[in-house]
């Protein structure tokens, strides 16, 4: 479940190419919110110091994120240490750019689909 969550991140904040070159740019001070298939809502941070964190309920998962190369950004969980640190990785191919008041329809390996947001803020 959370290697989806983080790849479901890296393929949601494609956006900002255009931005200095950072392509997550349009991310920071903004928030992004995945409703998943039941209904209930993640929202994730991402930031400019290169962490990012994603909230589920009660749950806070953070970590960091680097560019493997121009189109894969890998994502590390480090807060709660995962239980096997082989699954703390997690590379994701960026493929779709999107700005602040776009919502769309992200598939994930499993065939679920999720809908994504970016609003204004956090």
């Amino acid at each position: 479940m959370k290697r989806i969550a983080l790849a479901l991140t890296a393929v949601v904040l494609s956006a900002a190419a255009a931005q200095a070159g950072d392509r997550f740019a349009v991310a920071y001070g903004n928030t992004v919110t995945r409703t998943n298939p039941d209904g209930s809502k993640t929202v994730i941070y991402v930031n400019a110091d290169k962490t990012w964190e994603q909230h589920m309920g009660s749950m806070v998962v953070k970590g960091t994120y680097e560019w493997k190369d121009d189109a894969h950004a890998c994502f590390t969980q480090v807060s709660p240490a995962p239980q096997d640190a082989a699954h703390a990785t997690d590379c994701s191919e960026i493929k779709d750019e999107h700005k602040v008041g776009d919502t769309w329809t992200e598939t994930a390996p499993n065939g679920q689909s999720y809908t994504m947001a970016i609003t204004a803020g956090r």
